[in-house]
Protein backbone atom coordinates (compact mmCIF):
# COMPACT_ATOMS: atom_id res chain seq x y z
CA UNK A 1 0.00 0.00 0.00
CA UNK A 2 1.34 3.48 -1.06
CA UNK A 3 2.19 5.93 1.67
CA UNK A 4 -0.28 8.71 2.01
CA UNK A 5 2.38 11.37 1.82
CA UNK A 6 3.83 10.47 -0.95
CA UNK A 7 0.75 10.72 -2.84
CA UNK A 8 0.19 13.77 -1.80
CA UNK A 9 3.42 15.28 -3.41
CA UNK A 10 2.76 13.18 -6.25
CA UNK A 11 -0.61 15.25 -6.83
CA UNK A 12 1.55 18.85 -6.20
CA UNK A 13 4.24 18.18 -8.40
CA UNK A 14 1.60 17.39 -10.59
CA UNK A 15 -0.35 20.27 -10.27
CA UNK A 16 2.44 22.67 -10.65
CA UNK A 17 3.76 21.09 -13.74
CA UNK A 18 0.16 21.54 -15.23
CA UNK A 19 -0.46 25.44 -13.91
CA UNK A 20 2.76 25.93 -16.00
CA UNK A 21 1.82 24.16 -19.07
CA UNK A 22 -1.37 26.08 -18.87
CA UNK A 23 0.11 29.53 -18.14
CA UNK A 24 2.75 28.51 -21.05
CA UNK A 25 -0.02 28.06 -23.15
CA UNK A 26 -1.86 31.20 -22.06
CA UNK A 27 0.42 33.45 -22.84
CA UNK A 28 0.88 31.68 -26.35
CA UNK A 29 -2.21 32.28 -26.70
CA UNK A 30 -2.15 36.17 -25.91
CA UNK A 31 0.42 36.75 -27.99
CA UNK A 32 -1.17 35.50 -30.94
CA UNK A 33 -4.04 37.55 -30.22
CA UNK A 34 -1.79 40.88 -29.86
CA UNK A 35 0.44 39.99 -33.12
CA UNK A 36 -3.37 40.74 -34.66
CA UNK A 37 -3.25 42.74 -38.09
CA UNK A 38 -2.56 46.34 -38.23
CA UNK A 39 -5.54 48.26 -39.00
CA UNK A 40 -6.07 50.01 -42.91
CA UNK A 41 -5.20 53.16 -42.50
CA UNK A 42 -8.11 55.88 -41.79
CA UNK A 43 -9.25 58.27 -44.17
CA UNK A 44 -8.89 61.98 -43.26
CA UNK A 45 -9.29 65.34 -44.50
CA UNK A 46 -6.18 67.10 -44.62
CA UNK A 47 -4.93 70.38 -45.86
CA UNK A 48 -1.40 72.25 -46.30
CA UNK A 49 0.43 74.40 -44.02
CA UNK A 50 2.23 76.93 -46.32
CA UNK A 51 4.72 79.08 -44.44
CA UNK A 52 4.76 82.98 -45.11
CA UNK A 53 6.83 85.46 -43.88
CA UNK A 54 4.05 88.30 -42.63
CA UNK A 55 0.45 88.00 -42.70
CA UNK A 56 -2.30 90.41 -42.81
CA UNK A 57 -4.99 90.70 -39.92
CA UNK A 58 -7.92 93.58 -39.49
CA UNK A 59 -7.20 95.67 -36.43
CA UNK A 60 -11.10 96.92 -35.13
CA UNK A 61 -11.64 100.20 -33.37
CA UNK A 62 -15.38 101.05 -31.84
CA UNK A 63 -17.12 103.89 -32.85
CA UNK A 64 -20.82 105.26 -32.45
CA UNK A 65 -23.24 106.93 -34.88
CA UNK A 66 -23.56 110.45 -34.96
CA UNK A 67 -26.14 112.11 -37.50
CA UNK A 68 -25.36 114.59 -39.13
CA UNK A 69 -26.70 117.26 -37.10
CA UNK A 70 -27.85 116.55 -33.51
CA UNK A 71 -29.03 119.54 -31.66
CA UNK A 72 -30.54 120.72 -28.16
CA UNK A 73 -33.31 123.75 -28.58
CA UNK A 74 -34.11 126.06 -25.79
CA UNK A 75 -35.93 129.74 -26.49
CA UNK A 76 -34.01 132.29 -25.61
CA UNK A 77 -36.64 134.05 -23.75
CA UNK A 78 -38.23 132.78 -20.19
CA UNK A 79 -41.64 132.25 -19.64
CA UNK A 80 -44.27 129.19 -18.87
CA UNK A 81 -44.39 126.36 -21.76
CA UNK A 82 -47.95 126.78 -22.60
CA UNK A 83 -48.08 124.26 -25.74
CA UNK A 84 -45.35 121.57 -26.95
CA UNK A 85 -46.84 119.71 -29.87
CA UNK A 86 -43.91 118.09 -31.10
CA UNK A 87 -43.79 114.12 -30.24
CA UNK A 88 -40.51 112.09 -30.01
CA UNK A 89 -39.78 110.25 -33.18
CA UNK A 90 -42.09 113.43 -35.07
CA UNK A 91 -40.46 114.50 -38.56
CA UNK A 92 -40.17 118.37 -39.11
CA UNK A 93 -39.89 120.85 -41.82
CA UNK A 94 -38.35 123.95 -41.23
CA UNK A 95 -40.26 127.11 -39.44
CA UNK A 96 -42.70 124.02 -37.92
CA UNK A 97 -44.02 124.76 -34.36
CA UNK A 98 -42.56 122.91 -32.16
CA UNK A 99 -43.44 124.69 -28.76
CA UNK A 100 -44.85 127.41 -27.54
CA UNK A 101 -44.63 129.87 -24.00
CA UNK A 102 -47.20 132.14 -23.15
CA UNK A 103 -47.40 135.31 -24.92
CA UNK A 104 -50.03 137.77 -22.78
CA UNK A 105 -47.46 140.16 -21.41
CA UNK A 106 -45.29 139.98 -24.76
CA UNK A 107 -48.08 140.63 -26.94
CA UNK A 108 -49.40 143.54 -24.53
CA UNK A 109 -45.70 145.16 -24.76
CA UNK A 110 -45.88 144.39 -28.63
CA UNK A 111 -49.14 146.29 -28.48
CA UNK A 112 -48.17 149.21 -26.31
CA UNK A 113 -44.87 149.86 -28.40
CA UNK A 114 -47.70 149.58 -32.04
CA UNK A 115 -49.54 152.72 -30.31
CA UNK A 116 -46.64 154.41 -28.62
CA UNK A 117 -45.02 154.23 -32.46
CA UNK A 118 -48.27 154.88 -34.42
CA UNK A 119 -49.14 158.35 -32.25
CA UNK A 120 -45.38 159.42 -32.59
CA UNK A 121 -45.55 158.63 -36.29
CA UNK A 122 -48.67 160.68 -36.48
CA UNK A 123 -47.34 163.56 -34.68
CA UNK A 124 -43.82 163.51 -36.35
CA UNK A 125 -45.80 163.92 -39.73
CA UNK A 126 -47.61 166.90 -38.36
CA UNK A 127 -44.95 168.69 -37.33
CA UNK A 128 -43.24 167.93 -40.53
CA UNK A 129 -46.19 169.69 -42.22
CA UNK A 130 -46.49 172.98 -39.87
CA UNK A 131 -42.74 173.21 -40.63
CA UNK A 132 -43.30 173.08 -44.26
CA UNK A 133 -46.55 176.13 -43.98
CA UNK A 134 -44.18 178.02 -41.88
CA UNK A 135 -41.26 177.81 -44.49
CA UNK A 136 -43.81 179.31 -47.00
CA UNK A 137 -44.69 182.26 -44.38
CA UNK A 138 -41.29 183.46 -44.05
CA UNK A 139 -40.77 183.55 -47.79
CA UNK A 140 -44.12 186.64 -47.78
CA UNK A 141 -43.14 187.87 -44.34
CA UNK A 142 -45.66 186.87 -42.05
CA UNK A 143 -43.00 184.11 -40.07
CA UNK A 144 -39.94 185.01 -38.73
CA UNK A 145 -36.63 182.17 -38.74
CA UNK A 146 -37.00 181.78 -35.56
CA UNK A 147 -40.98 180.74 -36.71
CA UNK A 148 -39.10 177.88 -38.90
CA UNK A 149 -36.23 177.03 -36.64
CA UNK A 150 -38.43 176.03 -33.63
CA UNK A 151 -40.81 174.23 -36.05
CA UNK A 152 -38.06 172.48 -38.07
CA UNK A 153 -36.39 171.14 -34.72
CA UNK A 154 -39.66 170.12 -33.20
CA UNK A 155 -40.25 167.58 -36.32
CA UNK A 156 -37.15 166.96 -35.86
CA UNK A 157 -37.06 165.66 -32.45
CA UNK A 158 -40.63 164.07 -33.49
CA UNK A 159 -38.82 162.19 -36.06
CA UNK A 160 -35.88 161.01 -33.07
CA UNK A 161 -38.70 159.72 -31.38
CA UNK A 162 -40.05 157.76 -34.05
CA UNK A 163 -37.38 155.66 -34.59
CA UNK A 164 -36.94 154.65 -30.96
CA UNK A 165 -40.70 153.88 -30.97
CA UNK A 166 -40.20 151.93 -33.94
CA UNK A 167 -37.15 149.87 -32.40
CA UNK A 168 -38.93 149.21 -29.36
CA UNK A 169 -41.85 148.01 -31.19
CA UNK A 170 -39.29 145.77 -33.41
CA UNK A 171 -38.16 144.61 -30.10
CA UNK A 172 -41.12 143.89 -28.62
CA UNK A 173 -42.49 142.20 -31.83
CA UNK A 174 -38.85 139.88 -32.00
CA UNK A 175 -39.06 138.92 -27.74
CA UNK A 176 -42.92 137.40 -29.24
CA UNK A 177 -41.66 135.85 -31.77
CA UNK A 178 -38.75 134.18 -29.57
CA UNK A 179 -42.06 132.86 -27.65
CA UNK A 180 -42.62 130.72 -30.40
CA UNK A 181 -39.78 127.52 -30.71
CA UNK A 182 -39.68 126.26 -34.60
CA UNK A 183 -37.63 123.71 -36.09
CA UNK A 184 -33.96 125.26 -37.85
CA UNK A 185 -34.01 122.23 -40.40
CA UNK A 186 -35.01 118.75 -41.34
CA UNK A 187 -35.24 116.61 -38.91
CA UNK A 188 -36.43 113.78 -36.43
CA UNK A 189 -37.42 114.88 -32.77
CA UNK A 190 -35.32 112.68 -30.64
CA UNK A 191 -36.25 113.45 -27.45
CA UNK A 192 -38.44 115.72 -25.15
CA UNK A 193 -36.97 117.29 -22.20
CA UNK A 194 -39.51 118.96 -20.55
CA UNK A 195 -43.36 118.76 -20.13
CA UNK A 196 -46.24 120.90 -20.96
CA UNK A 197 -46.73 123.71 -18.17
CA UNK A 198 -43.20 123.69 -16.92
CA UNK A 199 -41.23 127.63 -16.24
CA UNK A 200 -38.24 127.89 -18.82
CA UNK A 201 -35.60 130.00 -19.02
CA UNK A 202 -33.09 131.39 -21.43
CA UNK A 203 -31.48 128.88 -22.90
CA UNK A 204 -33.34 125.78 -21.20
CA UNK A 205 -33.12 122.87 -22.80
CA UNK A 206 -36.52 121.66 -24.58
CA UNK A 207 -35.96 119.49 -27.67
CA UNK A 208 -33.37 117.55 -28.98
CA UNK A 209 -33.70 117.34 -32.93
CA UNK A 210 -30.85 114.65 -35.18
CA UNK A 211 -31.52 115.29 -38.78
CA UNK A 212 -33.66 112.30 -40.79
CA UNK A 213 -30.68 111.48 -42.83
CA UNK A 214 -26.70 111.57 -43.14
CA UNK A 215 -25.30 109.46 -40.17
CA UNK A 216 -21.78 110.02 -39.38
CA UNK A 217 -19.75 107.75 -37.73
CA UNK A 218 -17.20 108.45 -35.29
CA UNK A 219 -14.45 106.08 -34.48
CA UNK A 220 -11.38 107.14 -32.32
CA UNK A 221 -8.06 105.48 -33.33
CA UNK A 222 -4.34 105.31 -32.55
CA UNK A 223 -2.35 108.19 -33.66
CA UNK A 224 0.29 106.16 -36.13
CA UNK A 225 -3.16 104.73 -37.69
CA UNK A 226 -4.82 108.13 -37.89
CA UNK A 227 -2.14 109.35 -39.51
CA UNK A 228 -1.96 106.59 -42.42
CA UNK A 229 -5.75 107.65 -42.85
CA UNK A 230 -6.69 110.18 -46.30
CA UNK A 231 -9.72 111.86 -46.37
CA UNK A 232 -11.91 111.37 -49.20
CA UNK A 233 -10.91 107.64 -48.91
CA UNK A 234 -12.88 104.50 -48.85
CA UNK A 235 -12.80 101.89 -45.93
CA UNK A 236 -14.83 99.47 -44.11
CA UNK A 237 -17.16 99.23 -41.54
CA UNK A 238 -19.28 96.68 -39.34
CA UNK A 239 -22.57 97.57 -38.58
CA UNK A 240 -24.67 94.94 -37.21
CA UNK A 241 -22.81 92.78 -38.41
CA UNK A 242 -22.60 93.95 -41.61
CA UNK A 243 -19.75 95.15 -43.96
CA UNK A 244 -20.54 98.72 -45.53
CA UNK A 245 -17.72 101.25 -47.02
CA UNK A 246 -17.72 104.75 -45.55
CA UNK A 247 -16.01 107.70 -46.87
CA UNK A 248 -13.48 109.39 -44.05
CA UNK A 249 -14.76 112.70 -44.28
CA UNK A 250 -12.11 114.62 -41.38
CA UNK A 251 -9.63 113.31 -38.61
CA UNK A 252 -8.99 115.83 -36.00
CA UNK A 253 -5.99 117.16 -35.04
CA UNK A 254 -6.09 116.58 -31.09
CA UNK A 255 -4.91 113.69 -29.01
CA UNK A 256 -8.57 112.54 -26.62
CA UNK A 257 -6.51 112.69 -23.13
CA UNK A 258 -9.12 110.04 -21.71
CA UNK A 259 -8.83 107.57 -24.64
CA UNK A 260 -5.42 108.37 -26.16
CA UNK A 261 -7.13 108.24 -29.35
CA UNK A 262 -7.75 110.66 -32.44
CA UNK A 263 -11.21 111.21 -33.87
CA UNK A 264 -12.42 110.13 -37.18
CA UNK A 265 -15.28 110.99 -39.02
CA UNK A 266 -16.73 108.53 -41.64
CA UNK A 267 -19.88 109.69 -44.15
CA UNK A 268 -22.17 106.67 -44.51
CA UNK A 269 -24.08 105.47 -47.32
CA UNK A 270 -27.89 107.52 -47.41
CA UNK A 271 -29.21 104.14 -47.82
CA UNK A 272 -27.47 102.90 -44.37
CA UNK A 273 -30.42 101.59 -41.90
CA UNK A 274 -28.89 102.49 -38.88
CA UNK A 275 -30.25 104.53 -35.39
CA UNK A 276 -28.07 107.05 -33.76
CA UNK A 277 -25.96 106.09 -31.37
CA UNK A 278 -25.15 102.77 -32.46
CA UNK A 279 -21.80 100.62 -32.31
CA UNK A 280 -20.01 100.91 -35.87
CA UNK A 281 -16.43 99.13 -36.20
CA UNK A 282 -13.74 100.64 -38.42
CA UNK A 283 -11.52 97.63 -39.73
CA UNK A 284 -7.88 98.27 -40.86
CA UNK A 285 -5.76 95.72 -43.10
CA UNK A 286 -2.45 95.65 -41.42
CA UNK A 287 0.47 93.98 -41.84
CA UNK A 288 2.11 91.63 -39.28
CA UNK A 289 6.05 90.57 -39.48
CA UNK A 290 5.36 87.20 -38.09
CA UNK A 291 6.46 83.84 -39.91
CA UNK A 292 3.29 81.25 -39.51
CA UNK A 293 0.82 79.81 -41.62
CA UNK A 294 -2.68 79.53 -42.00
CA UNK A 295 -5.05 76.74 -40.38
CA UNK A 296 -8.50 76.00 -40.45
CA UNK A 297 -9.27 76.02 -36.84
CA UNK A 298 -10.82 72.20 -36.69
CA UNK A 299 -7.34 71.37 -37.74
CA UNK A 300 -6.63 72.53 -33.56
CA UNK A 301 -6.43 70.97 -30.40
CA UNK A 302 -6.07 72.29 -27.09
CA UNK A 303 -2.28 71.29 -25.29
CA UNK A 304 -1.12 72.85 -22.34
CA UNK A 305 0.80 76.32 -21.47
CA UNK A 306 -1.66 78.18 -23.67
CA UNK A 307 -0.51 76.20 -26.45
CA UNK A 308 -1.77 74.26 -29.35
CA UNK A 309 -1.67 70.60 -31.24
CA UNK A 310 -2.28 69.67 -34.50
CA UNK A 311 -1.50 66.46 -36.17
CA UNK A 312 1.18 66.25 -38.70
CA UNK A 313 1.22 63.50 -41.57
CA UNK A 314 4.51 61.72 -41.70
CA UNK A 315 5.94 58.60 -43.38
CA UNK A 316 7.05 56.26 -40.92
CA UNK A 317 10.45 54.15 -41.85
CA UNK A 318 7.84 51.65 -44.12
CA UNK A 319 7.17 54.58 -45.47
CA UNK A 320 3.38 54.46 -44.05
CA UNK A 321 1.52 57.38 -43.56
CA UNK A 322 1.04 58.50 -39.71
CA UNK A 323 -0.23 61.16 -37.81
CA UNK A 324 2.22 62.92 -35.36
CA UNK A 325 1.30 65.35 -32.91
CA UNK A 326 3.43 68.72 -32.93
CA UNK A 327 2.55 72.02 -30.73
CA UNK A 328 1.80 75.29 -32.63
CA UNK A 329 1.03 79.08 -31.24
CA UNK A 330 -2.31 81.27 -32.57
CA UNK A 331 -1.55 84.61 -33.70
CA UNK A 332 -4.42 85.72 -34.99
CA UNK A 333 -8.12 83.86 -35.96
CA UNK A 334 -10.03 85.00 -38.70
CA UNK A 335 -13.59 83.70 -39.36
CA UNK A 336 -12.52 79.76 -38.90
CA UNK A 337 -8.92 80.01 -39.86
CA UNK A 338 -6.14 80.75 -37.43
CA UNK A 339 -2.47 81.92 -38.27
CA UNK A 340 -0.32 79.64 -36.12
CA UNK A 341 3.93 79.54 -35.67
CA UNK A 342 6.03 76.30 -34.12
CA UNK A 343 7.82 73.90 -35.42
CA UNK A 344 5.79 72.58 -38.67
CA UNK A 345 8.22 72.52 -41.69
CA UNK A 346 6.38 74.65 -44.71
CA UNK A 347 4.21 72.64 -47.16
CA UNK A 348 3.67 69.76 -44.71
CA UNK A 349 0.31 67.97 -44.77
CA UNK A 350 -1.62 68.30 -41.62
CA UNK A 351 -5.42 67.01 -40.38
CA UNK A 352 -7.96 69.24 -41.10
CA UNK A 353 -11.20 67.77 -39.01
CA UNK A 354 -11.74 64.89 -37.41
CA UNK A 355 -9.13 64.60 -34.86
CA UNK A 356 -10.96 63.18 -31.82
CA UNK A 357 -10.88 60.17 -34.00
CA UNK A 358 -6.98 59.88 -34.09
CA UNK A 359 -4.33 59.32 -32.17
CA UNK A 360 -0.60 59.75 -32.36
CA UNK A 361 0.58 56.88 -34.37
CA UNK A 362 -2.23 56.08 -36.50
CA UNK A 363 -1.76 54.99 -40.16
CA UNK A 364 -3.98 57.70 -42.14
CA UNK A 365 -4.33 58.50 -45.62
CA UNK A 366 -4.74 62.06 -46.30
CA UNK A 367 -8.33 63.74 -48.27
CA UNK A 368 -7.22 66.79 -49.95
CA UNK A 369 -9.50 69.17 -51.00
CA UNK A 370 -7.81 69.97 -54.05
CA UNK A 371 -5.49 68.12 -56.68
CA UNK A 372 -2.83 70.74 -56.09
CA UNK A 373 -2.42 69.57 -52.37
CA UNK A 374 -2.00 65.75 -53.48
CA UNK A 375 1.61 66.49 -54.53
CA UNK A 376 2.52 68.03 -51.13
CA UNK A 377 5.75 66.38 -49.29
CA UNK A 378 5.09 63.74 -46.54
CA UNK A 379 8.36 63.87 -44.51
CA UNK A 380 9.74 60.94 -42.75
CA UNK A 381 10.00 60.09 -38.91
Amino acid sequence: MLNPNLIKSLWAVALAIGLSLGGAALIKANKVKTTSVERTPMPVAATVYSQQPTFTRNANYLGVIKAGSDSVLGFEVAGVLTDLPATEGMRVSPGDVLAQLGTDRRQARLDAASATYNRVSAERAQAEARAERIALLVEDGSASEQDYDDARFSAQALAAAESTAAAQRQSAQLELDKSTLRAPYEAVVAERLVQTGAVVAPGTPVLRLVTATGREAHVGVPADVARRLIPGNAYKLVLKGERFTAELRSIRDDLDPTTLTVGAVFDLPESTAVAVGESAVLQIAETVDSAGGWLPISALLEAPRGLWDVLTITLDAQGKQRAQRESVEILYTRGNEVFVRGTLASEVAVVASGLQRISPGDLVEPIFDNASAKTVAVPGL
